[in-house]
């Protein structure tokens, strides 16, 4: 909701500004997830660069794929601390399910040797954005959050013509 209050701000000292949203890992988990608010016409297109598809699945993977933890029953623990202490409910927090009412046009970007956010999740965040116009960008041997830097030009390439194509676009 902290990206709404942007926004909003944005757009009252320029009711005419043209806005996209871009984030990588959890800032781009937060651009899905404002995905599926009521975004007003000025947002023009988002990019998800590196992105979860929940808050629940992604700490599931850490705890087992980087502390080879069993998840459980550190998830519920976890779970019940957030609940108590910030009043929200990890396992709700689906970028999916945000990404399920989403209405604009969005690039989608995941390196494929991510070994911190599942480069798996990438194909489930795309198909969530059925509502919407939408594009994926999988870049070869990039780890996690350095896909411009591994392959800048693809990268730029990319995301400058999605984000002119909508800026440019008339609604």
């Amino acid at each position: 909701f902290d990206m709404l209050d942007w926004i909003n701000f944005i757009l009252e000292k320029d009711p005419q500004a043209e806005i996209f949203l871009i984030g990588v890992s959890m800032g781009s988990a937060t651009v899905m997830m404002t995905a599926g608010e009521d975004l007003p016409p000025n947002v023009k297109c988002l990019i998800a660069d590196c992105g979860y598809t929940s808050v629940w699945d992604q700490m599931d993977s850490v705890i087992h794929d980087m502390f080879h933890l069993p998840a459980q029953p550190l998830l519920d623990a976890m779970r019940v601390t957030t609940k108590i202490r910030a009043g929200y409910d990890i396992k709700k927090a689906s970028s999916v399910e945000q990404l399920k009412k989403c209405k604009t046009p969005i690039l989608f970007i995941h390196g494929e040797e991510d070994d911190f956010v599942p480069y798996h999740m990438l194909q489930q965040v795309y198909d969530a954005a059925e509502n919407c116009e939408k594009e994926m960008l999988s870049i070869p041997d990039a780890a996690h959050a350095n896909s411009w830097d591994i392959h800048p030009e693809l990268y730029w390439k990319t995301a400058d013509a999605f984000i002119e194509k909508h800026l440019t676009a008339e609604n």
